[in-house]
């Protein structure tokens, strides 16, 4: 119970953990994401916004390629060859108009999809084969905006000074960005997953004290239920002495019955209590194979006269010889339990209906007539539940199916209520 408990609250805890965790790398790398976008948009615009000067430089101030930054990027290029329309490589002088120096390039097309003219930064020169490919990737995506690879670009139609049709394209190189964004979720990522880490550690180590007055509470509690059962013991054994005693002294009456028939169901109800303080140890069990078609059989079939004696019919489908690794006695316990439910919950002159078979698990289905629509399936397990309120003189006190699901447990299986058709009551075990 308390280990079940404790790792109940390590896995609940390490999940609430993980999602903020979760949250807050997509968080940061959105912000990043978003502001990063909008510098290149900002970038982009001024490459777009750029004025186009009125006339072209004087020859005097035509430099050549001595004269350009040697720190050029990576990718780029310095053996530049003549563009189309008389634009010229920086190997000898040029035309080439240039303003002041901006992020980015800027590239007028004629409407054939030529290049007539571009503008970019000193720092930053493509060859005319890295241009036409890049143009003509732009021009066949047909959109006005977007990514071609690591170059963001934005088209628009323009008229020149002369009033002749052509196209704009602003270009800039957004790599350093692109790997800026890669690298802070790359960082984000591992910094978010050793801290979950370090924390889950912390968890797993505060998690026993932070579980220890409950588990002082229900070892008090078992420990009581365990000692008022065994001292409860000895006053039953008293009373149905001296019962037995008084019925050889003044012979057999209805009252000394009634005493017999309370203390039976005392008896009963301390032995139940027992049974589910012990397993809630959760001591190691031992298992062993055994043939658990015979363990089904036999109990099922030791229901068959109170099941006659009722009015009822009973049905056997039971698959034979298969052997399963568990506790025998238990698991015929667990049989019991369900077959004495099936009894007690049947409708008048209904039928109970055992099928047990095996294929990828292991499935025991108890099956009967049952009319009432007053079962919450969310409760029948629960301890001193009861479908029926109304029905109480039958000795029972709602803790049969609790123990079952115990046992299940203990077994590492599944067990479940449900209705398979109308007027139908099913309880299925499921073991692996």
């Amino acid at each position: 119970m308390i280990p079940k408990l404790r790792r109940k609250f390590i896995s609940i805890t390490a999940a609430a953990l993980f999602v903020v965790i979760l949250l807050l790398i997509a968080a940061i790398n959105f912000v990043f994401v978003f502001q990063t976008s909008r510098s290149l948009d900002f970038r982009l615009s001024h490459v777009m916004n750029a004025a186009a000067p009125e006339a072209p430089p004087p020859a005097n101030n035509s430099f050549h390629a001595d004269e350009i930054p040697n720190a050029a990027p990576p990718g780029f290029h310095d053996d530049l060859h003549r563009f189309p329309d008389g634009i010229t490589d920086f190997s000898r002088p040029f035309d080439m108009k240039l303003q002041i120096r901006f992020d980015g390039c800027l590239i007028y097309l004629n409407m054939d999809g030529t290049i007539r003219e571009l503008r970019q930064d000193a720092a930053e020169h493509y060859t005319q084969n890295e241009l036409e490919d890049i143009v003509a990737a732009i021009l066949q995506s047909g959109k006005e905006s977007g990514w071609i690879e690591y170059f963001k670009f934005q088209l628009e139609n323009h008229t020149a000074p002369g009033g002749a049709a052509e196209i704009k394209i602003g270009l800039i190189n957004a790599s350093s960005d692109l790997y800026s964004i890669r690298n802070v979720l790359i960082i984000s990522v591992i910094i978010g997953v050793l801290s979950f880490l370090l924390v889950l550690v912390i968890i797993i180590l505060a998690s026993r004290k932070a579980v220890k007055p409950m588990e002082e509470s229900y070892l008090r509690q078992k420990q009581f239920v365990t000692d008022a059962g065994h001292e409860l013991k000895t006053p039953l054994t008293v009373i149905s002495a001296n019962n037995e005693l008084s019925k050889m002294i003044y012979g057999d009456s209805e009252w000394f019955d009634s005493i017999d028939s309370q203390v039976t169901k005392m008896n009963r109800l301390i032995g139940s209590l027992i049974d589910l303080a012990r397993m809630d140890e959760e001591q190691t069990p031992i298992f062993a194979p055994f043939n658990i078609s015979d363990a089904v059989y036999d109990t099922a079939k030791s229901f068959e006269h109170l099941i006659l004696a009722k009015g009822l019919g009973m049905a056997l489908e039971i698959e034979e010889n298969i052997i399963y690794s568990g506790d025998e006695s238990k698991i015929r316990q667990t049989v019991s339990i369900l077959m004495d439910n099936a009894a007690k919950y049947c409708d008048k002159n209904g039928e109970i209906a055992v099928i047990f078979h095996a294929g990828k698990q292991i499935r025991l289905q108890v099956i009967n007539d049952y009319s009432a629509a007053d079962c919450d399936f969310s409760k029948v397990f629960e301890r001193f539940y009861r479908a029926d309120k109304a029905r109480t003189p039958d000795g029972s006190y709602g803790l049969g199916l609790s123990i079952a699901k115990s046992i299940v447990d203990l077994h590492r299986g599944k067990i479940h209520a449900a209705i398979p058709e109308h007027g139908k009551l099913m309880f299925e075990v499921i073991l692996n």
